[in-house]
């Protein structure tokens, strides 16, 4: 009888595998094209037809050209709760933070990575329509870091005057990012060394973090609430 009820699972499985594996047939199918052609020059066809799966198929899996070319986009908003809820102070907030950035920084800059990151930095870097997508993609991640600080202030995060400082903090911190992530694309598009880019990405996330540790250290705005 156990064996029977667990009979779907291998099933679901596979589906799942098959399905990972189209989806990612067509993502490496549009990052061809996109780094011969540039993000502005293919259309969704010709990426059907590279990846060779119906139209249809790419639509099943993403919704435009951005989102194939953001897709590893929600394994960074997925990290962020884990960054925010464990902690107690402005210190261990302002630090998970930082660390979060750092660990995305470093699968950036892996060795085995290298490649795709650089041609991702330069794609985007090209592209007047990936620049406006990131950007509402910031605001949205901003949005989602306030939301989170006002949950974790528990009901203080419903006084105006409390979520509109927070919503300031949450702009600080995603500045942050902002400024060193650009640079890191701008040293990756630009032939820097990984180990140079790295130490650039480091220097700004260690200084911008610093000085909001500085700024919120006594303020009880960020300490959790029950504290």
């Amino acid at each position: 009888m156990t064996t029977t009820s667990a009979a779907p699972a291998p099933a679901a499985g596979l589906r799942g595998r098959k399905r990972e594996r189209t989806r990612r047939s067509i993502a490496d199918a549009a990052f061809r094209l996109f780094a011969e052609r540039g993000f502005d020059g293919v259309t969704l066809g010709q990426i059907a037809a590279e990846a060779d799966v119906a139209p249809a198929t790419v639509f099943t899996h993403y919704g435009s050209k951005e989102d194939i070319f953001f897709s590893r986009r929600q394994e960074f908003d997925d990290s962020l709760p884990g960054a925010v809820a464990p902690a107690r102070t402005a210190e261990e907030l302002i630090e998970g933070l930082r660390a979060n950035y750092a660990a995305k920084v470093a699968q950036v800059l892996d060795p085995e990575a290298e490649d795709a990151s650089r041609t991702f930095a330069r794609i985007l870097l090209a592209s007047p329509a990936l620049h406006r997508c990131h950007t509402a993609a910031v605001d949205a991640r901003r949005e989602m870091l306030l939301n989170l600080l006002v949950e974790r202030a528990g009901p203080r995060g419903a006084d105006p005057v409390t979520r509109a400082e927070l919503a300031l903090f949450a702009g600080f911190a995603g500045s942050v990012g902002v400024v060193a992530f650009e640079a890191m694309r701008t040293h990756l598009a630009a032939g820097s060394p990984l180990d140079e880019t790295a130490a650039a990405v480091h220097d700004l996330l260690v200084a911008g973090f610093t000085r909001l540790a500085r700024s919120y250290a006594d303020s009880g705005l960020l300490d959790a609430s029950g504290r």
